[in-house]
């Protein structure tokens, strides 16, 4: 099909159903505005030097931010974290989301309340999660160290967020707990619509549950699997609350994943147009990162 017959035949389908873009364009206008200014705006600035706290003006300054960043020690440990944060986030929600789906998608006494229960993390509010952990971890006060000292698993009180050996797997760990709920509900879906006659085949056939698991199980489950960790490595990689929360990205910077070194360049320290550029480059990491993932996801999913 030629590119002009192509765009005959769009025309006529817009023209056809004019009514229904009609009435759609309002909701559109908004959302591409709402979407679409403040992602240029911040293109916009990042070729500026924008320091309120030296001079009032914008100085354009080309590309002079992005060479900024290639420079930046601190920016290239924050990646780092960010890495550590985001791949050791989900992979434990993952583990935990599938351990759990495969549990409730048993039948036994109480599986509703218990698949109630195991959503609270998801449904609690972002900061009201955290504070509760912030309690949790507090090194003299928390109930973790009550629990660990108590069964003699730590011989004294550990500052599980101040400690720079620590407080990194403490935000992992607690972010795990917030994610997992979501994944799980995924998987459960994905297990339900797995014909049960593939089970029962399996069985007359001898496999034992990990050859169900590895052969049936989790290639039947790939297309969720891809959705659902690209969804969550996507939340993780760019979830403020949790970081700033419990450790403002201490102690040192290291727990300071892109998104809080951003905050922190342009609320802390007023680099602006830093900031700004920041953003891009995390904007198109996050987009770089997507794309591949979709791209593997269509080689992948034994459904395309």
């Amino acid at each position: 099909m030629s590119l002009i017959s192509l765009i005959t035949r769009k025309f006529k389908e817009i023209r056809k159903n004019r009514l229904a873009y009609f009435l759609i364009l309002p909701a559109t206008l908004c959302l591409a505005i709402v979407l679409l200014y403040p992602l240029f705006r911040v293109f916009y600035m990042s070729f500026f030097e924008i320091e309120p706290l030296y001079h009032k003006e914008a100085i354009f300054t080309g590309i002079k931010n992005f060479q900024k960043i290639l420079s930046d020690s601190r920016f290239k440990g924050t990646i780092l974290q960010t890495a550590y944060w985001t791949f050791g986030s989900v992979a434990l929600q993952f583990i935990i989301g599938l351990t759990a789906a495969l549990i409730i998608n048993e039948a036994f006494w109480g599986r509703g309340l218990a698949r109630a229960l195991l959503l609270v993390p998801w449904a609690m509010p972002a900061v009201v999660g955290a504070f509760s952990w912030k309690w949790m971890w507090h090194g003299e006060y928390g109930v973790v160290n009550h629990i660990l000292k108590t069964l003699h698993l730590i011989p004294h009180n550990i500052n599980w967020l101040g400690g720079i050996s620590t407080a990194m797997a403490a935000v992992i760990i607690t972010n795990t707990w917030r994610g997992f709920p979501f994944i799980m509900i995924m998987l459960l879906a994905g297990l339900q619509n797995i014909p049960k006659e593939l089970y029962d085949a399996s069985s007359i056939d001898g496999a034992s549950v990990g050859q169900e698991l590895r052969y049936i199980t989790l290639p039947l489950l790939k297309p969720v699997i891809l959705v659902t960790t690209l969804l969550a490595g996507i939340w993780t990689f760019n979830n403020f609350a949790y970081i700033y929360i419990l450790t403002g990205g201490g102690p040192g910077g290291k727990t300071d994943i892109l998104v809080t070194f951003i905050y922190k360049q342009g609320f802390r320290f007023f680099h602006f147009g830093y900031a700004a550029a920041l953003s891009v480059a995390l904007f198109f990491v996050v987009l770089a990162f997507s794309l591949l993932y979709i791209k593997i996801m269509k080689i992948e999913s034994p459904f395309t």
